[in-house]
């Protein structure tokens, strides 16, 4: 004869039964964690890099991890109507303008998940607020090796309080300001960084523009600062061979940028434009349509968010922040 269970004991062993339960789960997850930790210490690759594959197999990474392991990944970052390119290559690191002074933090977080601690080459394309202003932050949060920026004469010479505040903590580190000349050129990690310009002295500055074209292997991309129809008239007649892959598109896409003559010299593939809310309306129906017309991909940070190129010195990929 089987006795009926009472309710009140079968409550209770209902309860025990979903507090075993717990503690199971409980110790499962405590030993998964576990053996993460060890896993992350003992793999090759180190735990940094270890525990970055962890937090992305359980779908907690950073959308910038795809970027690790690559040859060359070039970061054109999201800092609205501005610009600010960050280069890694081989575990080395090269950062093109800041954005402006309230998105320096930003930069500065964004280069910390990458891992960097010191960065080889920081180049101030040309000292306007939306180029300069983030670099600031930058300069006081890391080291720096070397700092470039474009030789300006005398009335070119901002003003403002950001390109004061990066003069002054250019001096606070001791760090040597450097102006480049079109065929220097030096390496971050495997990839080969080539001056381009300024070819003469313009008359503003951004026709003073720092332009940089980066190689690896047979990919490449120009990097044009805020150049205009003069300066890219210049890179024009100075014979120099200035296609690529990728390219920045100068200005943010202003219709002073981007002629059709340059833009058949470069010849790319693809194309970065970056840009925020703003009362100018950029980019420019008219550049956007020459690039649709000669069948270049645009990436938009207005729309991407962050966009990554990656290279492998063969081939180029490439990956957004917003899908």
């Amino acid at each position: 004869m089987t006795l009926p269970i009472l309710p009140g004991l079968k409550a209770a062993m209902n309860r025990d039964r979903k507090t075993n339960l717990r503690k199971a789960g409980f110790v499962t997850l405590l030993a998964a964690v576990l053996l993460s930790c060890l896993l992350a210490f003992l793999l090759p690759g180190g735990a940094e890099s270890n525990w970055k594959k962890v937090f992305r197999f359980c779908g907690l990474g950073e959308f910038s991890d795809g970027a690790d392991g690559s040859p060359l990944a070039v970061h054109v970052l999201d800092v609205g109507k501005a610009d600010s390119i960050f280069i890694e290559s081989g575990g080395h690191y090269l950062l093109v303008d800041g954005g402006t002074s309230d998105r320096g933090r930003q930069v500065s977080d964004y280069l910390r998940k990458r891992g960097v601690k010191t960065l080889d080459c920081v180049v101030n394309t040309h000292p306007d607020q939306d180029h300069i202003g983030g670099l600031k932050d930058v300069l006081l949060n890391f080291q720096i090796r070397r700092y470039l920026s474009p030789a300006l004469p005398p009335g070119l010479l901002p003003n403002s309080q950001e390109y004061r505040d990066v003069e002054d903590s250019l001096k606070a580190k001791q760090i040597s300001e450097e102006h480049p000349k079109p065929g220097d050129r030096f390496f971050i990690g495997e990839t080969v960084v080539s001056v381009l310009g300024p070819v003469m002295t313009g008359n503003s500055t951004n026709n003073n523009s720092i332009i940089l074209k980066l190689i690896l292997g047979k990919t490449s991309f120009l990097l044009t600062g805020d150049s205009e129809k003069e300066e890219e008239q210049s890179l024009l007649s100075s014979g120099k061979d200035l296609r690529a892959d990728v390219l920045k598109v100068g200005h943010h896409g202003s219709d002073t940028s981007t002629t059709p003559e340059f833009l058949e010299a470069v010849n790319p593939k693809y194309a970065a434009i970056s840009v925020g809310d703003d009362s100018n309306n950029l980019p420019k129906s008219s550049v956007s349509k020459r690039l649709a017309d000669a069948g270049v991909m645009v990436y938009r940070t207005d729309i991407s968010g962050t966009v990554i190129f990656l290279s492998d010195g063969k081939k180029i990929s490439v990956i957004t922040q917003k899908k």
